[in-house]
C-alpha cells in the first residue's frame, strides 16, 4: 500500500531543504499550487508522472520519495544488508564481508 502522506512529507522536506516555495515548484512541475499543497499533505493520489515531474524539478531521487532511501545515501539498504548478513552461517560471513569490501573499492 502506498502511503501518500509519507510521500508528500518527503517531497515537502526536500522542497524546503532547497528553499523553494510551493509556487515556484508548482510552476516548474506544471501543476497548481493547490494541487501541490494537497500532494504534500497526502490529500490526493498523484500519478507517478506527476511525482516524477516534481522530483525532476527538485533534483531528488524518486527512490527516496517512495522508499525513504536512495542509492546516493550512505545508509542505502543498510538495514536490509545487516539483516541478510545476520542470517549467514558463521563460516560464510568472512566471504560476504570480503565481497562487500571489494565492491566498495570499485570506481
Amino acid at each position: 500500500m502506498i502511503d501518500y502522506r509519507l510521500i508528500g512529507s518527503r517531497l515537502k522536506a526536500v522542497r524546503e531543504s532547497k528553499n523553494m516555495t510551493q509556487e515556484v515548484l508548482a510552476e516548474k512541475a506544471s501543476i497548481t499550487v493547490v494541487y501541490l499543497s494537497k500532494i504534500e499533505n497526502g490529500k490526493v493520489r498523484p500519478t507517478l508522472e506527476v511525482i516524477d515531474s516534481i522530483c525532476v524539478n527538485l533534483d531528488c531521487d524518486l527512490g527516496y520519495i517512495f522508499g525513504g532511501s536512495s542509492p546516493n545515501t550512505d545508509y542505502y539498504q543498510q538495514d536490509k544488508i545487516c539483516a541478510v548478513f545476520k542470517k549467514l552461517k558463521p563460516e560464510v560471513k568472512p566471504i560476504a564481508m570480503s565481497i562487500l569490501e571489494n565492491l566498495s573499492k570499485l570506481p
